[in-house]
């Protein structure tokens, strides 16, 4: 890297932009054969993902965007041919005819806007999870991405892997029947307890206007929002259901086919006033499916706050009873239970039940290559906004809930309303910052 782009990326107080090619356009993956990629948000898991994505040798990396520029200082030295930005809404009116795929790596709160932002400019969509902050936003992803002839993914990249595909597999095979009912826990916990954030300086590097975006407008606070730790708050994160509920929950949906809750109902303890609360214990009612029994529960448990296993199938062949590993699911069926590990492969219970069984695992995939694939041509994606907007729905519904402990939210998904709790209701959907605004949000 020449000494003058070094001086370039270093100055936080200059805003990055990429050169602007004119009308000229670039040919597009289906004429060249390759795809390619803008990565928004490049800072850790961001960072991760723009490792896996350009791992595929079909994949140029065309635009990094980000609004710390240590991050994109970072990330251009691994893709020098890259454009920089530091806001994403210039990046796609300078170069939108050059881009053919977006990764959407940003706090949960920009989620929704960065995609909704590809969509409209006719993008593939890869976006980590959850898919969004507000129950609103999900819905209009997954309308809109109805709408585009484009490839969309959210990235829980377990979803592909071997583990939770045999899972679905073992599930839909009703080896241990219809499922009455399920528990899937973590012991995470991304609440906090202390005092209010307060006031400090910006650093130098973080353009903190476009880092709050749509959100409402509060003062930088060092140690608490950016980079790691704004998962806590409701402003900007989902709390633990955002972080680990989407992977756990995911072969859950997946398996038993659920549609919308009918409602949830959360016992877990008062939370803070901005933040989500260090332990949570959520129970959702679902309409039968396919696999499942006309009373359906389902039950959520983070923080360390473990399930109650005493009427649970744990028996092993040498008599003892099966631990619970600190994060994973449990199926408990009309002949038997599947435990699912996170991450690991599944379990029939009782073990002397099963020590026949011959289990058939489902073959790994590649989620984020399978992304591209799909971008090329290839196999459709299975977490795409279809699929990945109604399990985001469920889990924010959760969050909800937990904001209001003791009242059992109904849920009218044709109405996208919340009609015995007025306040929990207003909460589905945010007001933008005017400036942040963006069409179909």
């Amino acid at each position: 890297m020449s000494q003058s782009r070094r001086t370039f990326l270093s100055q936080s107080a200059i805003a990055i932009a990429g050169t602007h090619i004119g009308s000229r356009s670039l040919a597009s993956s289906h004429d060249s054969g390759r795809l390619r990629l803008a990565s928004i948000g490049v800072g850790g898991m961001g960072s991760a993902d723009l490792n896996s994505l350009s791992s595929h040798n079909q994949v140029d990396v065309v635009a990094l965007c980000d609004v710390d520029i240590n991050n994109l200082n970072a990330a251009a030295q691994k893709h020098p041919k890259a454009k920089l930005f530091r806001d994403f809404r210039k990046m796609f009116d300078e170069m939108s005819r050059e881009i053919d795929a977006v990764s959407v790596s940003t706090p949960d709160h920009t989620h929704a806007p960065a995609a909704m932002t590809a969509l409209n400019n006719e993008k593939h969509v890869y976006c980590q999870k959850p898919l969004t902050h507000d129950v609103y936003e999900s819905r209009q992803l997954k309308k809109i991405a109805s709408t585009k002839n484009v490839v969309t993914q959210m990235g829980t990249q377990i979803h592909s892997a071997t583990q939770y595909r045999t899972a679905v597999k073992l599930v839909q095979s009703g080896v241990v029947g219809k499922i009455r009912e399920t528990h899937s826990w973590s012991n995470k916990t991304w609440g906090y307890e202390g005092p209010e954030p307060v006031s400090s300086p910006t650093p130098d590097h973080l353009d903190w206007n476009l880092w709050l975006g749509t959100a409402s407008e509060i003062p930088y606070s060092n140690g608490h929002y950016h980079p790691g730790s704004w998962r806590r708050w409701y402003a900007f994160g989902c709390g633990t259901m955002g972080d680990m509920a989407i992977h756990i929950l995911d072969p859950v949906f997946s398996a038993l086919q659920l549609g919308a809750p009918s409602s949830v109902l959360s016992s877990s303890s008062t939370p803070p006033k901005l933040s989500y609360g260090m332990q949570n214990h959520t129970r959702y009612r679902f309409p039968a499916s396919a696999y499942t029994t006309d009373d359906f529960l389902l039950t959520w448990s983070d923080g360390g706050k473990m399930p109650d296993t005493n009427d649970w199938p744990l028996g092993l062949s040498n008599g003892k009873r099966m631990g619970l590993p600190d994060q994973g699911s449990i199926f408990l069926g009309e002949k038997g239970a599947i435990l699912l590990p996170h991450v690991a492969m599944p379990v029939l219970l009782p073990a002397q039940d099963f020590a026949d069984y011959k289990m058939d695992a489902a073959p790994d995939g590649n989620h984020y290559h399978l992304f591209v694939d799909a971008c090329l041509g290839g196999e459709p994606t299975t977490a795409h906004f279809g699929y990945a907007g109604p399990l985001t729905e469920a889990v924010l519904l959760g969050t909800l809930a937990n904001r209001f402990p003791g009242a059992e939210l109904q849920w009218r998904a044709d109405e996208m309303k919340i009609p015995n709790h007025d306040l929990a209701n207003q909460l589905l959907r945010r007001n933008y910052r005017p400036e942040f605004q963006v069409e179909n949000l």
